[in-house]
C-alpha cells in the first residue's frame, strides 16, 4: 500500500518510514513497510500475531537492522542506529513483556530512568498515574500488571519524549484498567505523540487517531476516518 502523503508542513512529521525491508536472519519479516506519524497523534498499529508488528517497533527502535529502506525521525535517519542512541533523541520503546527490576521499589526504577536522563521531574509524569505515588516504596516484583505497566510508562515520559512506541501495553490488565490507561493515553499524547500496538479493538476505537493494520509483514490499510475507527469498521483487516 502507498503511503497517503498529505499538505501538512514536513515539521510536524516526527517519524517517517519508507519502504522497509527487515528479517531475522535468512527470514524476511517486514516487507516494503512505509508510514509516517505525525506530531500529537494517537497511532494505533492492528494485525494478528505474526503479522510484523513488533518487529517493525524494534527495528524503530534500534534493536533489528533493517534489510532496505529508511526511518526517519525528526527529519533525521536513524536506521540502523543503536537503541540508546535513537532513545536519547527522544524517541522511547516499551516492550511488551511488562519488565521492571522487580528487586528495587518504585523509586528506585523511577531513579534509574531519571539518571540516565537527568530528569528528576516526577510530578509531571505522576499526573497521568498519581496512583503510583501511594505505591512509591514498594518493590516494583509487588505490583500488578497495570501498576508495572504504568511505572514502565511514567519511566519512559521521563525527559519529555517526542514519540513513545508501546507494545500491547493493556494486554492482560483488568477492564477498569484498561479504561484508566484510555483517559491517559489521551492525556500523554498532548505532550508526546504515541504509537501503539494493541489487541483491544474497543480500547482502539476509542482513543486512535489513524490506524494502521498489518499483515503478513505488510502495511495493507490505512485508516483515518473517525466514523470507521470509532464503528471498529478495521476489523474486516484482521
Amino acid at each position: 500500500m502507498g503511503l497517503n502523503m498529505t499538505s501538512e508542513s514536513n515539521n510536524s512529521k516526527l517519524l517517517v518510514i519508507r519502504n522497509l525491508d527487515v528479517s531475522y536472519k535468512k527470514l524476511k519479516v517486514l516487507f516494503q513497510v512505509s508510514m509516517e506519524i505525525r506530531k500529537g497523534e494517537v497511532v494505533v498499529i492492528v494485525g494478528r500475531n505474526g503479522s510484523g508488528k513488533t518487529t517493525l517497533f524494534r527495528a524503530i527502535s534500534g534493536f533489528l537492522k533493517p534489510d532496505t529502506g529508511d526511518i526517519e525521525f525528526l527529519g533525521n535517519s536513524i536506521a540502523g542506529h543503536a537503541p540508546y542512541k535513537i532513545a536519547r533523541s527522544g524517541l522511547r520503546y516499551i516492550n511488551q513483556d511488562k519488565q521492571v527490576f522487580a528487586d528495587l521499589t518504585v523509586r528506585e526504577n523511577m531513579e534509574l530512568a531519571s539518571y540516565a536522563i537527568n530528569d528528576y521531574d516526577w510530578d509531571r509524569v505522576f499526573v497521568y498515574f498519581p496512583k503510583l505515588k501511594s505505591l512509591i516504596s514498594r518493590k516494583a516484583g509487588r505490583l500488578s500488571g497495570g501498576e508495572r505497566q504504568m511505572l514502565l510508562m511514567a519511566m519512559s515520559l521521563l525527559g519529555k519524549p517526542h514519540l513513545v512506541l508501546m507494545d500491547e501495553p493493556t494486554e492482560g490488565l483488568a477492564p477498569h484498567v484498561i479504561n484508566d490507561f484510555k483517559q491517559s493515553f489521551k492525556e500523554i499524547s498532548k505532550e508526546s505523540t504515541l504509537v501503539i500496538i494493541e489487541q483491544n479493538l474497543p480500547l482502539t476505537g476509542e482513543v486512535a487517531d489513524r490506524i494502521y493494520a498489518m499483515k503478513e509483514g505488510k502495511v495493507i490499510a490505512e485508516i483515518c476516518d473517525q466514523e470507521q475507527i470509532k464503528g471498529l469498521k478495521f476489523e474486516k483487516y484482521l
